[in-house]
C-alpha cells in the first residue's frame, strides 16, 4: 500500500466528519402492556419482535410462549424500534407488573424524551487517501474511519464484530464495487457515553457519502467525467455499472442544464441493492441552494410491487436529505441541545424535490428496498453543489459545512 502511494503520480486527501444524528419519527416512541389470563400481551412498533417477546417474558417474570406481541404499524421507525433492550416496551411491561396487573398500561415518551434520550446515529471521521498514476487511473485508496460500534456489548456482537471491527461501522467501505489495485480501509472504535444505534441504512449513511463525493474529486483530479471514470472501474461489476448507466441516462447525464441548474452523481450498494442517483439542483448567483429534481436507478431483484419500490426510495431520498441538509444532534456539558422539531429540523416538505425512480428489470432474488434510498442522496448532492460553487463539504450538515 505505501509503496503504491509512493509511486503514485498524484496524491488526494481529505477528511470528512458526519454528527450524531436523532431517528425523529413522527410518532413518538410508545407500548401497551396488559394481562390477559396468563398471557401477557403487548402492542408496540416493534422492529424485533423476537428479541422483543424474550425480554418482555424476562421482565414480566414467565416465559416467551406466554407473551404474545401485536406488531403496529410503526409510525416511523428506522431502526429506532430495534432497541437491544426494548426500553419503551419493558418499560410498560414493568409498570404493569408493578401494578400486579390490575389494569392496561400505556407508555408514551414525548418527542422531547426521545430525541434527547439517546440511541443515535454515531458520529463518525473518515480519512481518505487516493493515488492516480500518471494516466488518471485510481491505483491506491485508503479509508480511515473513526467512530462509536453499534454492536458491541449487544447480542449481535458474536455476530457481526469480527477481530473488534464491527461490520455496521465499515459496510459500504470495505466492500466498494471498483477495481483499485491497492485498497485498505481501516476502523478505529472510540468508546463515549453517548448510547448509540442504527440508523436508516446504518454504515452506508456515512461511508457512501465519504466515498462517492471523495470519488468525485478524484475524477476530476484525474480529469474524467464522473460517470465515465466510475464505469472504468465497474467491469467487474455489472449490476452497479447497469444502474448508474442507467440513472446518468434517466437523468440527461452529458446534457447542457438550464443557467443556475447543476447536477451530481453516487452509488451505492446496501442491504443487497444498488441504488444511483442523479441530483439536479438550482443556484442562482448569490441566492440560496434548492434541490429540484432527484433521478434514482436501483436493482433490488425481482420486484413484487413496483409502487413500494418507488414509495420506499422516494422516502429514502427525503428522509436522507433532511440529514445531509440540516439535521445534527449536539450536546453541551453532556446534554443534548435539542428537543424537538424547532431546533432539530428534519426535511419540511416545501423542501422536497421531485423524484423519479426507475427500476432495472431482472431476475434475480428480491433485496432490500426500506433503507438503500438513502445512502446516495448526500453524496450526488455534495457532488452537485460542487459543480455549482467549486466547494466541497467535508463536514455535515451543510447548513453547518457549506455557506454559498
Amino acid at each position: 500500500m505505501e509503496k503504491a502511494f509512493a509511486s503514485a503520480a498524484k496524491v488526494i486527501e481529505a477528511t470528512y466528519e458526519f454528527p450524531y444524528l436523532a431517528h425523529a419519527a413522527l410518532e413518538p416512541l410508545n407500548a401497551v402492556a396488559m394481562k390477559t389470563g396468563d398471557m401477557i400481551e403487548v402492542w408496540g412498533g416493534h422492529q424485533m419482535p423476537d428479541l422483543y417477546q424474550f425480554i418482555v417474558s424476562q421482565v414480566a417474570g414467565t416465559t416467551p410462549d406466554k407473551v404474545k406481541l401485536h406488531v403496529m404499524k410503526t409510525g416511523g421507525g428506522f431502526g429506532r424500534r430495534a432497541v437491544f433492550d426494548a426500553d419503551v416496551v419493558a418499560e410498560a411491561t414493568a409498570v404493569a407488573k408493578a401494578l400486579d396487573w390490575k389494569h392496561p398500561v400505556k407508555v408514551q415518551w414525548t418527542r422531547d424524551n426521545d430525541i434527547k434520550g439517546g440511541r443515535y446515529r454515531p458520529a463518525y471521521v473518515h480519512r481518505v487517501k487516493a493515488g492516480l498514476d500518471a494516466s488518471g487511473k485510481l491505483v491506491a485508496w485508503n479509508n480511515h474511519i473513526v467512530g462509536q460500534s453499534i454492536l458491541t456489548g449487544t447480542v449481535f456482537e458474536s455476530m457481526l464484530v469480527t477481530n473488534g471491527v464491527d461490520l455496521t461501522s465499515v459496510e459500504g467501505a470495505s466492500n466498494i464495487p471498483y477495481a483499485v489495485p491497492n485498497m485498505k480501509v481501516e476502523l478505529s472504535t472510540m468508546e463515549a457515553g453517548v448510547p448509540v444505534l442504527w440508523w436508516r441504512s446504518v454504515g452506508s449513511t456515512h461511508t457512501a457519502y465519504a466515498v462517492e463525493s471523495f470519488l468525485d474529486e478524484v475524477a476530476e483530479a484525474a480529469g474524467k467525467d464522473p460517470v465515465e471514470f466510475r464505469l472504468a472501474m465497474l467491469e467487474k461489476s455489472p449490476r452497479h455499472a447497469a444502474v448508474l448507466k442507467l440513472a446518468a441516462e434517466k437523468a440527461g447525464w452529458g446534457n447542457e442544464l438550464a443557467e443556475g441548474r447543476y447536477r451530481g452523481i453516487a452509488i451505492a450498494e446496501s442491504f443487497s441493492s444498488v441504488v444511483a442517483q442523479v441530483v439536479e439542483i438550482s443556484m442562482p448567483k448569490g441566492g440560496d441552494l434548492k434541490v429540484e429534481r432527484v433521478v434514482a436507478a436501483v436493482d433490488c431483484g425481482t420486484v413484487i410491487n413496483p409502487d413500494q419500490v418507488k414509495a420506499q426510495v422516494e422516502g429514502g431520498i427525503g428522509f436522507g436529505l433532511g440529514a445531509i441538509l440540516q439535521e445534527e444532534l449536539t450536546l453541551t456539558a453532556g446534554k443534548v441541545d435539542q428537543e424537538n422539531y424547532d431546533a432539530y429540523t428534519p426535511l419540511r416538505i416545501n423542501q422536497m424535490p421531485v423524484v423519479e425512480v426507475h427500476i432495472v428489470v431482472t431476475d434475480a432474488a428480491p433485496t432490500g428496498i426500506g433503507e438503500p434510498g438513502v445512502p446516495p442522496i448526500g453524496p450526488a448532492l455534495a457532488n452537485a453543489v460542487y459543480a455549482a460553487t467549486k466547494k466541497r463539504v467535508r463536514v455535515l450538515p451543510f447548513a453547518k459545512g457549506y455557506s454559498a
